[in-house]
């Protein structure tokens, strides 16, 4: 299985998080807590990808790279 490294974000709205990739539009994980979200969120992102190499349409390139120092 490959592995592939994506930059997401988690915002809290109210009493939810939601989560989300600038690489992946349209997808998004929502959550009662942080973790939840993320979980969420890796799973729609992985879902998308199988779909991807089903249909065979490329798979998402890391657009939002961002260094943290």
């Amino acid at each position: 299985m490959e592995m592939y490294t994506y930059p997401i974000t988690v915002e809290r709205e109210g009493r939810k998080y939601w989560a989300y990739s600038e690489d992946f539009p349209g997808v998004y994980g929502l959550g009662n807590s942080v973790e939840e979200a993320k979980t969420n969120i890796l799973e729609a992102m992985r879902v998308y990808i199988e779909e991807c190499r089903a249909s065979h349409r490329p798979i998402p390139n890391l657009l939002s790279q961002k260094s943290v120092n």
